[in-house]
């Protein structure tokens, strides 16, 4: 796939529409930085599913 870009304002307005996100725990393991999601413009909430919250690495922004 060559010449692949995405349209102006994309990011901005995902971040300005999307209600929460939802991932999953071998995700936020590739990707622990809540706060790079959509490049830093996200501001809502995050929940990770996981079988073992207890295990997870205390992240404030971020509910297991």
């Amino acid at each position: 796939m060559t010449g692949f870009s995405f349209r102006a304002g994309l990011v901005d307005e995902c971040a300005a529409t999307t209600g929460v996100v939802l991932g999953g725990r071998d995700g936020f393991g590739a990707f622990p930085d809540a706060g790079g999601i959509y490049g830093g413009a996200w501001q809502g909430l995050v929940f990770v599913r996981t079988h073992h919250p207890d295990d997870a690495p205390h992240t404030p922004e971020v509910t297991f």
